[in-house]
């Protein structure tokens, strides 16, 4: 019965007297979208004003100035102009002004004065020149999205007091921005807790500052299994242990386990070499792959020999090992070298000028063994550049 009353009152063919009151009950019972007259919307009108203001000022492709202004909304133009106006009076290009509203649309709302000047005083404050600023901020935008007393300064600060130096705290924020990004303060925090050094902190710091994005307990049960592993926290090879297993995830972690297996190493044996050298699980299944093959195979070694050496892992098979090979097996085929795994994997790691020093400048009477290396090294070279 309601819904013929409301369909005969929506289109005026009620056949059906009601009394007033009877109307007023009817009319109350319908949805209030119904009886209100339809504002006219502005927000398709301000939609398009923002992509033109971000097309004609920003210089912006009209794609990204569509995706764009989903993120950010202003009816007049004077806050997006005072922000335009401040970053090309502090020297920045259209091309990295374009860029930083790309990436951080909402600093079009901020007022200059008060959001940006203060973080640009502070980084000049650390000796760092309005153009290499303008590249920093380029290079990364959310930069200027960040708390000045709540996350920048505290992170610097605190890099500032690992590094032992404010200037060598500035070249590290020059080279590496997005360390303001993340939860160093947490890391460092859970690192201290089990005794490791402050320099090896800075080191995971500096070179792996995105491995801090974790959640402090996931990063604490990180530092956990290193630990109960038998890795010692006062050398640097616990923060590459950490590096390891945050680096890989689980899946990828069982695959080289695995691969390593598949070459006849026991588990003892991969968690010994681990515990030793943690960069033998950093390294590509296709690396681990190809030195295993070189050593065992080309070699002739057994792959417990290697596993007992899990630092031959950190050489580059085309750029070290095989140069050194012809050599190597040239001086062992004359009883030049003893032969023993120990004393070659010795001379396969070895700095270039000890290389050169033992196996080549002492071998006055065997001239061929300089030109074998040397067209080996010439040959990689040459690889390497046509590869490229």
């Amino acid at each position: 019965m309601f819904y013929f009353f409301s369909k005969t009152l929506l289109h005026g063919r009620c056949t059906v007297t009601a009394s007033p009151t009877q109307k007023l009950c009817l009319l109350q019972k319908l949805p209030f979208s119904l009886l209100s007259p339809k504002p006219i919307s502005t927000n398709a009108n301000q939609h398009s004003t923002v992509v033109s203001y971000l097309i004609n000022s920003c210089e912006l492709s009209p794609k990204s100035a569509l995706s764009v202004s989903k993120k950010v909304h202003f009816e007049t133009p004077e806050k997006p102009y005072l922000v335009l106006s401040f970053l090309k009076n502090h020297g920045f290009s259209q091309t990295q002004i374009s860029k930083i509203i790309e990436k951080a649309p909402r600093l079009l709302l901020c007022k200059p004065e008060k959001t940006l000047l203060p973080k640009f005083e502070f980084f000049h404050s650390l000796g760092i020149s309005s153009s290499d600023l303008a590249t920093l901020i380029y290079i990364s935008p959310r930069l200027l999205t960040l708390g000045l007393k709540s996350k920048i300064v505290p992170i610097f600060n605190l890099l500032e007091e690992l590094l032992k130096s404010k200037d060598k705290a500035t070249a590290a924020v020059k080279r590496m921005p997005i360390i303001f990004y993340y939860n160093i303060e947490g890391t460092v925090a859970a690192l201290r807790v089990h005794g490791v050094p402050d320099a090896n902190i800075a080191l995971f710091i500096r070179k792996w500052p995105r491995l801090s994005m974790s959640s402090p307990d996931q990063f604490n049960q990180t530092v956990e299994v290193v630990k109960e592993m038998g890795v010692n926290p006062m050398r640097s090879q616990f923060i590459i242990a950490i590096v390891a297993l945050k680096a890989n995830r689980k899946a990828l972690w069982e695959k080289k386990v695995n691969l390593y297996k598949s070459w006849g190493w026991s588990q003892e044996q991969i968690i010994a070499a681990f515990v030793k050298f943690p960069w033998c699980m950093i390294a590509s299944e296709g690396k681990i792959s190809a030195l295993m093959d070189f050593f065992v195979n080309k070699m002739g070694w057994e792959a417990s020999a290697v596993a007992k050496r899990p630092f031959l892992f950190s050489g580059s098979l085309e750029k070290r090992y095989l140069p050194r090979a012809s050599v190597i097996q040239f001086m062992l085929s004359k009883g030049l070298l003893e032969q023993k795994v120990s004393t070659v994997a010795g001379m396969f790691v070895c700095p270039e000028k000890d290389f050169i020093r033992k196996c080549l400048t002492s071998l006055k009477d065997e001239p061929q063994l300089l030109k074998l290396y040397t067209d080996k090294l010439d040959l990689c070279k040459v690889t390497k550049l046509r590869s490229v």
